[in-house]
């Protein structure tokens, strides 16, 4: 046996081993670019169950059938040789094992025992927060965070998953606190940026939010794929509050789409992006003809029900409807026998109204889509990822004539972002609809 940079018993006789899971540990909770070295550490030790479970955690975080498939034979060494591991390393292939299995929920128990016997475990912590997000248990990532953060309190990165978590569950004013101390550690700490970009977003800090951004994007540049690409899609969206749809047209064409196409959380961005760029009135040309072409080759895989929705959408926009209703059929197929609900209960009902956004059966849209707000958390993502569904509950809401719903709604985003103003100029518009009315009988 062997110890990690963190004092962590590793059961393993090979000093490579353990440089790899420290290089591993260090990225996974910084965004660095080195992951992939795992594999290789993986493949050279496959005797060591924690790093090959290691190794199929990587390969499952990429939320694609492949990544799944490519995590097989990591997963097989690691259940083999776990008898031969510690009791915690024996937790961690348990919870890696429930994940490969389509069980979050119990992945994420597993994840949460393990932090709480080792509050040390930032890296697993991480895997924890990861899944609680994709749950949508906000208060379950604050509280894993909260659990680490004794052990933790110089590790800047350990700073920035708590402001995230607190943003997750409306705490603004700790969220933002937590991650300017994080950047007092450490200024070039992305998860901390990320943080403070959904707090400046929430609280209509538009300009302070452009600028914060701007500032600190260069030092992205060394980080990976995800973290660099998600934080420029929230300095687009700032700049699409700010009226600037060609800001956030030439963020997308430099950083949100072409680096890696094949990636999930690369193609969510690009939709997210066009679809809000759309809402927002702004001809996006071809862009989503390479997009669609990448959701295509993927379908049916049904990941997380946050991804489904959005590639149900890019199908239906762009004119692909009987490949949306495949996939929609499929979805439903795929939600038989979830305890949770999700899949049927929120996911499919939000996939129909989609499909009858785009094809412009707004009153359809609407009343299939107006119930399920209050349940979006259910399947994911962010606060601010998941209002591209209020967003477009609110359109289609307004040109089906459901006016007065779709006043109330505006009126307190207004009142919570006042500064924004295309949000002002749409409630000003939605108010003289029944004066038009009015003036036309």
């Amino acid at each position: 046996m062997a110890k990690d940079a963190l004092g962590h018993v590793v059961t393993t006789e090979s000093a490579a081993t353990i440089a790899a899971i420290d290089i591993y540990t260090a990225d996974w909770i910084g965004y660095g670019t080195r992951l992939r070295s795992i594999f290789e550490a993986a493949d050279a030790d496959p005797s060591c169950a924690l790093v090959n479970a290691q190794a199929a955690a990587v390969h499952m975080a990429l939320e694609a059938a492949t990544g799944f498939a490519a995590a097989r034979p990591y997963l097989k060494r690691a259940r083999i040789n776990a008898r031969n591991a510690s009791a915690n390393e024996q937790m961690f292939v348990a919870a890696v094992v429930a994940w490969s299995n389509g069980d979050t929920a119990k992945a994420m128990t597993f994840f949460r025992k393990l932090v709480e016997a080792r509050p040390t475990d930032i890296a697993t912590a991480k895997w924890a927060q990861y899944h609680a997000f994709n749950l949508g248990d906000a208060t379950a990532m604050r509280e894993i965070a909260e659990t680490i953060l004794p052990a933790h309190k110089q590790t800047p990165e350990a700073w920035g998953m708590l402001a995230f978590a607190h943003e997750q569950c409306h705490h603004l004013n700790a969220a933002e606190d937590a991650a300017r101390r994080a950047l007092s550690l450490k200024r070039a700490e992305p998860w901390a940026h990320h943080a403070l970009a959904h707090v400046m977003d929430t609280q209509g800090r538009v300009d302070e939010g452009i600028e914060f951004l701007t500032w600190h994007s260069h030092t992205w540049a060394d980080r990976s794929i995800f973290i660099r690409e998600h934080n420029y899609w929230h300095l687009a969206l700032l700049h699409l509050d700010r009226d600037e749809p060609e800001e956030a047209l030439k963020i997308f064409d430099k950083h949100l789409w072409g680096t890696w196409p094949e990636f999930a959380q690369e193609q969510i961005g690009a939709i997210s992006a066009l679809w809000r760029l759309e809402l927002r009135g702004v001809n996006v040309g071809q862009r989503w003809s390479p997009v669609v072409e990448q959701v295509l080759a993927r379908w049916h895989e049904h990941v997380l029900p946050f991804h489904d929705l959005h590639f149900v959408y890019a199908l239906a926009r762009a004119g692909r409807i009987a490949e949306a209703r495949a996939f929609i059929a499929s979805l439903s197929r795929h939600g038989e026998g979830d305890e949770r609900g999700v899949w049927d209960g929120v996911a499919l009902p939000v996939a129909k109204a989609l499909l009858a956004y785009a094809q412009g059966r707004f009153e359809t849209a609407a009343d299939l889509l107006g119930p399920q707000l209050a349940q979006l958390w259910r399947i994911g993502g962010s606060h601010a990822q998941r209002d591209v569904f209020v967003q477009t509950w609110i359109d289609a809401a307004l040109r089906a004539g459901q006016t007065s719903a779709a006043i109330d709604v505006l009126a307190r985003r207004v009142e919570a972002r006042p500064t924004v103003r295309p949000a002002r100029r749409l409630l000003n518009d939605a108010r003289m609809v029944p004066h038009r009315i009015a003036m036309a009988s």
